[in-house]
């Protein structure tokens, strides 16, 4: 039986774009409606399931023998200690590089997040300055750890292009184990670079409140199939071969917003139009958030050969690597880091696959895509404070200081060389707050490389890496 699971993100978009266009947001549903209140308690960072009661010197904790083992992407159970602490922030949440083309979640995420169900039906909401309103459903089915065959689609609307978009993904596990799996997919879809990471919801507030787009717009038409192999203690590595028609998009005159309707909208750049047919080499690794002091490792790698005996308009080798992880240093305190390489290795690469830096997404004191070519390089740390946790049945809360760091540029090298130590590094400065779960963040950034650099302040509803 197909489950509609609409989002709080997507139900507050919906809401909104339905206010733009003069329409009044449905009621909650009855049985929302009916809940009774809920009284908040405020509580230490950190959270346990109800167990026998820890000593009184450590009543911020609870421990607890694990009954259940999580397993990362590449099927590695993590070393648990047998009393393991559990900590309030996102420990059911997975760490991951959000890159690709998000029709189907993969096998570890889908049993952490929906256990006994088998389909999944949700609303696909944005808001942007090409498409308008883009408006469609996304349906996914799987049994992970099965033989049977795992389908993602997603059917879309773009109102101001007056498009249909669509985008159909299967996998068959070729072993009960599903360590080996082939799969083929179809898109037609709007397209933006994959270092521009802002989720569409929060893109789409950003368009309907202060009339800002993070991301720039293409659209991509093509088919691919592609072979998995599992590896343990790895990554999972995939082999595809694609054929892609990549086309330009313009801004659409008739976009609307709420406020700063007199700020006129960045263009959307014209891209290399044109066919691409390609062989990808992937790597990727997704890990679950953990209480142990090492959360993980995870990557997404991707080397990219288009054109040669191929065939196709375009001819390159290009490599993205995108290595992310979270140092545990305390219950209450982490470490997140990121790095960033990004490569044309050979031939000549096309707009839409260079490279930009710069903005939300890295750079938090630089515009957006401040620094651009065929070679990137971005690191970015960020350490994080629990200051406290507000708890109670069937709600959670609290808030975290934040200081981070950003390092990084992108450069042209027309012989193709990676001359990464003849840059200069831009190099950002500053703190935040963010919800425990971090639905919103606030950030103030600086240039350190300018004296007389003013601070730039940003909001955000979702974790930049």
């Amino acid at each position: 039986m197909s489950l509609l699971r609409p989002t709080f993100r997507t139900l507050l978009l919906a809401g909104l774009l339905a206010a733009l266009a003069g329409a009044r947001p449905s009621a909650p549903p009855a049985s929302a409606a009916a809940l009774p209140e809920r009284s908040h308690v405020a509580a230490a960072d950190t959270v346990a399931p109800a167990m026998p009661a820890a000593p009184a010197s450590r009543s911020d904790t609870l421990r607890f023998r694990p009954s259940i083992h999580f397993f990362d992407s590449t099927g590695h159970e993590p070393d648990l200690d047998p009393d393991v602490v559990m900590e309030f922030e996102s420990e059911t949440s997975w760490l991951k590089a959000p890159m690709g083309d998000h029709l189907l979640d993969h096998p570890d995420l889908w049993s952490t997040h929906h256990h006994w169900r088998s389909q999944e039906l949700v609303p696909a909401v944005d808001y942007n300055r090409v498409d308008i309103l883009r408006l469609g459903l996304h349906y996914q089915a799987q049994r992970p750890m099965t033989m049977y065959p795992r389908v993602g689609a997603r059917f879309e609307y773009a109102t101001g292009r007056e498009r249909n978009l669509y985008g159909i993904q299967m996998e068959q596990p070729l072993l009960p184990t599903a360590r080996f799996v082939f799969g083929f997919g179809i898109v037609r879809r709007t397209e933006h670079a994959e270092l521009e990471l802002v989720e569409d919801v929060e893109n789409s507030l950003a368009m309907l409140l202060t009339r800002t787009d993070y991301r720039d717009y293409y659209e991509r038409e093509g088919a691919g199939l592609y072979l998995s192999w599992r590896v343990p203690d790895f990554s999972r590595v995939s082999l595809h071969l694609r054929d892609d028609e990549y086309r330009s998009l313009s801004v659409n005159p008739s976009v609307r917003s709420w406020f700063n309707m007199s700020r006129p909208l960045r263009e959307n750049p014209a891209i290399d139009e044109g066919r691409a047919r390609s062989v990808i080499l992937r790597l990727e690794r997704l890990t679950r958030r953990s209480s142990i002091a090492r959360a993980g490792l995870y990557h997404w790698i991707e080397l990219e050969r288009a054109g040669d005996q191929l065939g196709g308009d375009f001819d390159y080798t290009r490599l993205l690597a995108d290595v992310r992880g979270v140092v545990r240093l305390s219950p209450a305190t982490s470490l997140s880091l990121r790095a960033v390489v990004g490569s044309e290795l050979d031939g000549t690469l096309t707009r839409q696959k260079s490279f930009a830096v710069g903005g939300v997404d890295g750079l938090r004191a630089h515009a957006f895509k401040s620094f651009s070519g065929n070679q990137a390089a971005l690191g970015q740390a960020e350490y994080t404070v629990g200051l406290w946790a507000l708890r109670g049945e069937g709600f959670e809360g609290g808030l975290h200081a934040l200081a981070f760091l950003d390092v990084g540029t992108a450069w042209q090298n027309d012989a193709n060389r990676w001359d990464v130590a003849n840059q200069r590094f831009a190099t950002d400065l500053g703190f935040g707050l963010a919800t425990s779960e971090d639905g919103m963040r606030i950030y103030v950034a600086r240039d350190l490389n300018d004296p007389s650099a003013e601070y730039v302040w940003s909001l955000r509803l979702q974790r930049p890496f």
